[in-house]
């Protein structure tokens, strides 16, 4: 397998995990488990069996120094912590719809940053796809046709903030990849995520929530959140920009949008309108062509 082919595997895997973390969340907001809350399981428990993961495959990963350990808790504190909560508070003040299409301006921020951080060009077979991926989320989140949409301002900072940590989880461990491994920054950077989550929440609450939630619907979704969408998704995000290209691993991460609402209909039976199957696949076309194009 080549390198290319193992970045956009992995920017693929993402974009599964991340796009049937609806699952989960439906099912622990059902037991009133809030947005924080969810957050900060995401981050403690994928810091937690990450730590463990590496502690027994790798563990010269875990070794690192103070400046370090500062770099590794600021990103988690800034790429993680922020833009779950940013999302959070998008989407309980605007239109999901348009909170997705706002954190899928991610690509776009990659692609301006990445410029600046690593001196990528911003090609224009690149800036085509995203415009293409873009117009394919309009479709799918139903902006067109979907009745008067009423917008908040908070809500779009919100929800542009959101966009830019999503992107920043990208970028930042390629930048400091020179002196760290990734595998450090992401341990690290998920536990940090977790302290500052900590916070902002009730753990009197939590147990309340616990208690009242079967075990087994609570291991499982837990695990969900914690491992498969936080852990191996953002896992798979971060080792993909070791093969191909920031962008190109953003630009496929749009993937999650055609997932997420893959799973809305088969699982939650939500209605999906002729136009959002177009987005869908719009796309699929536009991320998927332009690995095709290649050479």
């Amino acid at each position: 397998m080549s390198n290319r082919i193992k970045g956009i595997s992995l920017a693929v895997i993402t974009a599964v995990m991340w796009g049937i973390m609806g699952i989960f969340v439906r099912s622990l907001s059902q037991y009133q488990f809030t947005n924080l809350e969810i957050s900060f399981f995401r981050c403690a428990l994928a810091g937690g069996a990450y730590f463990l993961f590496l502690l027994f495959t790798k563990p010269s990963t875990l070794k690192i120094d103070l400046k370090g350990l500062v770099i590794c808790l600021i990103y988690g504190a800034v790429a993680y912590s922020i833009s779950f909560v940013s999302y959070s508070v998008s989407v309980s003040r605007i239109p999901v719809g348009v909170a997705t299409v706002l954190m899928f301006m991610s690509p776009i921020w990659v692609a301006i940053l990445g410029r600046f951080m690593f001196g990528e060009k911003l090609e224009k077979n690149k800036m085509i796809t995203i415009f293409i991926c873009l117009i394919g989320a309009v479709l799918v989140s139903n902006l067109i046709g979907g009745g008067n949409v009423k917008l908040d301002g908070i809500g779009i900072l919100a929800g542009v903030v959101n966009g830019i940590g999503v992107a920043l989880q990208i970028l930042l461990p390629k930048y400091f990849a020179k002196d760290y491994e990734r595998d450090t920054l992401l341990v690290y950077g998920f536990l940090g995520a977790a302290v500052v989550l900590m916070f902002g929440i009730d753990f009197s609450s939590i147990a309340g929530h616990m208690s009242g939630t079967p075990v087994g619907t609570l291991i499982w979704n837990l695990f969900g959140i914690g491992i498969l969408c936080t852990m191996v998704a953002n896992v798979s995000c971060v080792k993909s920009t070791q093969y191909v290209e920031a962008t190109t691993t953003s630009i496929l991460s749009a993937l999650e949008v055609v997932v997420g609402t893959l799973v809305g209909f088969l699982i939650f039976h939500e209605h999906m309108t002729l136009l959002q199957l177009l987005g869908a696949v719009i796309i699929v076309a536009g991320a998927v062509g332009s690995e095709i194009r290649r050479k």
